[in-house]
């Protein structure tokens, strides 16, 4: 576990400094290096087509070399997200891309896909491996079965609690990596299938169509009960959390948001680290940069996530005072005591519902606390006004950069090269230039060296001279410059590329998938297929004796399906209860993987090709698949850890108002029941 660290500032004063590692998203070049220039310590980032943002135009394996250089250049590490499922036509091709990134300096790889990974773990084991938060990993069952495949580290689900984090760093020898900021999804982690279902475009392949963020009404048979963005989450920020992470044994804490601009990415990378470093973060400045609201979602346990928006909303700065209609423009005068810019823009509300979104071009200051603007647009008197954009701040907070500082010795002697010298990880490294001839009238003078240095794309060089009374001519010492630059930047960035061959991959063993099976959630029923898979609403003993014995009677094969989420209790319950009654599982989950004798994977496991059936070598039933021989056995269409009877009709735990018949309602017909599962909590699930 890493320590915090003290240190004394200014008077004395005593700074308490957090040493987790500061991961932040990279969508592209600019966002790679706003977020090196605002003290990450890690950056991830995906390649186009491959990882879960595939939707963004983002890096090429032609144009990741230059940011993962540029990355290194400072000391900040490069992770890359292959984090989707991939076919078997596919899975050449990703392990190509992954040996090519390997090549240009990416120091690990994030995975989701078993079969991928079994693969890089074959071919190229020195390649460390990060099991993604699509794998769902939220407790130390899950966490040791990835300890055991040699991966180093796991990005839990965000729906990992503080207790369970606790006890996977005090049970297990494998670094944790914890999602503090950004976007929240409302599904549990890898077990969205809502957009594959019903558009054909598998969140797991990185084509998400964000259909949570729409508008739903929920219903109960007929009567509806409440409209609005019901399955909308709001942000995630843990900003005021972070000694508990550390103090849990959290490794690195990690910025979602590749999708985000430039902006988002600096903001929230230079407000962590300030947290990180123990000075003042501004969390207003967080919120301007992208909120829903905000949560800190199950950090606690089951949290209240649901935010009434679907998009930024920015901060509140003030109400709109007046408007002067015109025949073509309206002029808008609002209150803010905020200094704010022109080419800034506003969202107007009346309570929570968004009536305008405007960027004031020619925004002006019209007295104390208050400003005009013009649109074609109808604003109502009294509604609030909110800043989702501050163009000034934009241009100031993107214009920042850093140059490395670099020590350099240079020496010029007559009949001799120009040589510099420079040392890089205790290594010294000569470069020379061409021969210095003796001066005749006007010797190359120390300021001139130092203008010639003082141009570089990359580097703030400290530089001692040692002149002699020589010439050489400027376009010589251009290329010298140029060629000592060259050489620095490489010792500083090549030590992290690699010259891995690539390989031709065998095919998959074929495995075959789980036949003639029926799911059920009846004790007494009478069972069609051989093997018959209990799927309980509420998992008690007796019931699954019940269950058990009914099946011996009709000489039928028993299996308990286990849920895809487990706290602690569920796990320990869940251990007794196989022991007890040696009754087989469909595991959902890493947790469950070795419970039982006789297990089957389940559709939450994802696999999605041959080489991950072969490496369960187990029976299996799909969720979403390109498996040849294997038929799709729809998974929930999304595993709800929050509760949505609490969130949208009222109650609580004690006295819980969940009853069968609650269904949400899409704009367009689609309806998406919703049933519960329950253990020592309860988890809900949209079904067809």
């Amino acid at each position: 576990m890493f320590g915090a660290l003290i240190s004394r500032g200014l008077c004395g004063k005593i700074i308490l400094v957090i040493t987790m590692k500061l991961l932040s998203p990279a969508g592209n070049l600019q966002a790679l290096k706003v977020a090196v220039y605002n003290g990450a310590d890690e950056i991830y980032l995906g390649v186009n087509d491959f990882n879960a943002r595939n939707n963004i135009d983002g890096f090429t394996t032609q144009s990741i070399k230059e940011g993962v250089d540029f990355a290194h250049l400072y000391g900040v590490k490069v992770l890359l997200a292959i984090n989707v499922l991939f076919t078997d036509q596919e899975m050449q091709n990703a392990v190509d891309v992954a040996v090519e990134c390997a090549n240009a300096g990416v120091d690990a790889f994030i995975v989701q896909d078993l079969g991928f990974a079994k693969l890089l773990r074959e071919y190229y084991p020195n390649l460390q491996l990060h099991a993604s938060t699509q794998a769902g990993v939220h407790n130390l069952e899950g966490a040791k079965f990835f300890e055991s495949l040699g991966f180093k580290r796991i990005v839990l689900a965000r729906e990992t609690p503080l207790d369970e984090i606790k006890r996977i760093k005090d049970n297990c020898n494998i670094e944790i990596e914890y999602f503090v900021q950004g976007a929240l999804c409302v599904g549990f982690s890898g077990n969205c299938y809502l957009s594959s279902y019903l558009c054909s475009a598998s969140g797991n392949r990185g084509r998400c169509k964000q259909l949570c963020r729409l508008p739903y009404t929920l219903k109960f048979k007929d009567k509806s009960i409440k409209k609005g963005y019901l399955l909308s989450a709001k942000d995630f920020n843990l900003l005021s959390r972070l000694k508990q992470l550390e103090q849990a044994g959290v490794d690195a804490i990690k910025i979602e948001g590749r999708a985000r601009r430039p902006y988002y990415v600096a903001v929230c990378t230079r407000e962590y680290r300030r947290a990180l470093d123990g000075l003042n973060a501004n969390q207003e400045n967080l919120e301007l940069a992208f909120n829903r609201n905000y949560t800190q979602g199950y950090f606690d346990g089951n949290g209240n996530i649901i935010s009434v928006f679907n998009n930024h909303i920015g901060i509140k700065i003030g109400q709109v005072l007046n408007v002067n209609k015109g025949k073509k423009f309206n002029e808008v005068i609002f209150s803010s005591n905020r200094e704010l810019s022109p080419k800034s823009t506003f969202k107007f509300f009346d309570g929570d519902i968004e009536k305008n979104t405007l960027t004031a071009f020619d925004l002006k200051a019209v007295g104390k606390d208050k400003y005009k603007l013009t649109t074609t647009q109808s604003v109502s008197n009294g509604l609030v006004v909110r800043l989702i954009v501050d163009d000034a701040d934009e241009k100031k907070v993107l214009s920042l950069s850093t140059l490395k500082k670099v020590k350099l010795n240079i020496s010029a002697n007559e009949n001799t090269p120009i040589r510099a010298e420079f040392f890089v990880d205790g290594v010294k490294h000569e470069v020379l230039g061409e021969v210095c001839q003796k001066a005749k009238s006007s010797p190359i003078t120390q300021q001139q060296v130092l203008e010639c240095f003082s141009k570089s794309q990359y580097f703030e060089p400290d530089i001692e001279l040692s002149l002699g009374k020589v010439f050489l001519p400027k376009s010589q010492l251009n290329e010298f410059r140029r060629k000592v630059f060259d050489s620095l930047f490489l010792a500083i960035t090549s030590p992290y590329h690699k010259n891995l061959s690539p390989i031709k991959i065998n095919l998959p063993k074929r495995v075959a998938p789980l036949c003639d099976f029926e799911f059920t959630d009846k004790v007494n029923g009478s069972y069609k297929a051989n093997i018959v898979i209990f799927s309980p609403e509420e998992y008690e003993r007796q019931d699954l004796l019940m269950f058990i014995e009914n099946c011996k009677n009709q000489n039928k094969q028993a299996f308990l399906e286990l849920p895809n989420y487990a706290t602690y209790k569920d796990v320990q319950f869940i251990k007794q209860l196989i022991k007890d009654l040696d009754v087989g599982i469909v595991a959902n989950n890493y947790y469950a993987i070795n419970l039982a004798k006789n297990t089957v994977i389940g559709g939450g496991l994802n696999v999605y090709n041959g080489y991950t059936a072969e490496f369960f070598n187990l029976p299996y039933i799909t969720a979403e698949n390109s498996v040849n021989g294997s038929s799709v056995t729809e998974f929930a269409y999304m595993t709800l850890l929050h509760c949505p009877i609490k969130s949208h009709v009222g109650g609580n735990c004690k006295n819980c108002n969940y009853k069968n018949g609650y269904y949400y309602l899409t704009e367009s017909g689609k309806r998406l029941n919703l049933t519960r599962k329950k253990l020592s909590s309860c988890t809900f699930y949209l079904n067809k």
